[in-house]
């Protein structure tokens, strides 16, 4: 279960070193998008996609979280108004 949980965020990637060939520079093929940053080079056995939580984009969820919640805020101080 850890195991699974450990890829579904991707933490075993942290410590991915590649070596270029080419160059003789070892670099972190996450932060590159998976190339050399001096000449291109790119390892065949790196995958360099993001976790999921960093592909997705927030804005909308957020929005329609703070449309919830405006929502509700406007209904607990109509209810509130009419009680009283």
């Amino acid at each position: 279960m850890t195991d699974l949980i450990a890829r579904f965020r991707r933490r075993e990637r942290d410590d991915v070193v590649a070596h270029c060939p080419v160059d003789d520079w070892d670099f972190a093929p996450r932060y590159t998008d998976g190339v050399c940053p001096i000449c291109g080079w790119r390892p065949d056995d790196v995958d360099t996609t993001p976790p999921l939580v960093a592909r997705i984009d927030w804005f909308w969820p957020a929005m329609g979280f703070l449309a919830l919640v405006s929502i509700a805020m406007a209904i607990a101080v109509i209810v509130t108004y009419v009680r009283t």
